[in-house]
């Protein structure tokens, strides 16, 4: 069990996903919160059952196409929203709900370029 001190001292992207965002055109470390995984990536059935990888895999492709989408062509301002559809998680809808998400493209703290995708919140 962790402390609340310790959850903060956390990183807030947990999850790496560079490997598909090459596929997009990302050209640094790609990171995303794993809030964001659960909510927008990670696909449960009925009963909390996993659903097949290739469905999880399409997910994960669709908010990295959106998050190049709102990356293109940016020079200046590398912190942007861009809004993704997707059907939640917990049961409350079947139809795909808009949902927005936040990309900061920086250097991490090796002085490494990375993209970090996030809830606005977080």
């Amino acid at each position: 069990m962790q402390s609340n001190a310790q959850l903060h001292q956390e990183p807030l992207f947990q999850r790496d996903v560079s490997s598909t965002a090459r596929l997009f055109s990302f050209n640094r470390s790609v990171y995303m919160t794993e809030r964001v995984w659960k909510d927008c990536v990670e696909l449960e059935g009925i009963n909390g059952k996993k659903i097949d990888e290739l469905a999880v895999l399409q997910r994960l492709r669709h908010v990295l196409f959106m998050a190049s989408s709102a990356l293109h062509g940016r020079i200046v301002d590398l912190e942007c929203e861009f809004s993704i559809h997707r059907v939640p998680n917990d049961g409350s809808a079947f139809r795909p709900e808009q949902t927005t998400l936040k990309l900061i493209a920086d250097t991490g703290e090796l002085n490494r370029p990375q993209v970090i995708i996030k809830h606005p919140g977080e």
